[in-house]
């Protein structure tokens, strides 16, 4: 039988290029790696069930408003505060999270069958936790931590079409907890190349730890039941 694969999950907030960097590690690995993370399953839900501010959506992507019973029961990215104080949450609705779950179960099956993959994620606690749940089964996954100074991510979202100054700056403090990780890179230090080549020698030279430790530490996951749940 062929042996499990092995997971590196990158996790870090939005602007931070993850999604860049899950790319750069595939190029230089020595062997077949997938790339793919949440970019790749959150269009397999028709956009009338994504719900976006007015101020955040892409001129290529024409979502409704939030607040429909569709965008409810989907994702919703909701504004709080005005001007240069202001910030956006993600919120997740039940048929949302169910694809969600779903993802995390076939990203597992996929390492079961012994694909190695290198995932980008936003993981904030709640979304943490099902990766624990989903992944608890896999010997080698590595909790990777991508950081970058808050000042550079606003610069990166002010001049990239499809993001808004606001949403990095309501993940920053979320999106490292509790903030354990076997390797960290500083995407505001390291271009994507250099900070895949790190990434790469820690894995090919040292067992993962900290996802086991997690794993024990939570203990059995509640799924869960109410909606919708904030994601960041």
């Amino acid at each position: 039988m062929k042996k499990q694969g092995e997971i590196i999950l990158i996790n870090g907030a939005t602007s931070a290029g993850k999604t860049t960097l899950t790319r750069e590690v595939q190029k230089l690995a020595d062997r077949p790696i997938m790339a793919t993370g949440y970019d790749d399953f959150l269009p397999m839900l028709a956009l009338k069930y994504v719900g976006l501010d007015p101020e955040i959506t892409p001129h290529h992507w024409p979502c409704p408003d939030p607040g429909s019973p569709d965008t409810q029961r989907g994702f919703e990215i909701l504004r709080d505060g005005e001007g240069e104080n202001r910030t956006f949450r993600m919120m997740v609705g039940e048929t949302a999270w169910t694809l969600m779950v779903g993802m995390r179960r076939a990203l597992a099956a996929m390492a079961e069958a012994g694909n190695d993959l290198v995932l980008a994620e936003i993981n904030t606690e709640i979304m943490l936790k099902d990766y624990l749940d989903a992944f608890k089964n896999i010997e080698r996954v590595y909790m990777v931590g991508v950081h970058c100074p808050l000042e550079e991510l606003e610069r990166r979202e002010d001049v990239m079409p499809n993001r808004r100054v606001g949403c990095a700056r309501m993940q920053i403090e979320q999106v490292h907890i509790p903030g354990e990780y076997d390797f960290t890179v500083d995407t505001g230090k390291d271009d994507a190349v250099e900070c895949a080549r790190q990434i790469l020698e820690f894995v090919d030279n040292n067992p993962p730890v900290v996802f086991k430790k997690l794993v024990e530490r939570y203990g059995d996951i509640e799924p869960v039941t109410e909606f919708p749940v904030q994601w960041w």
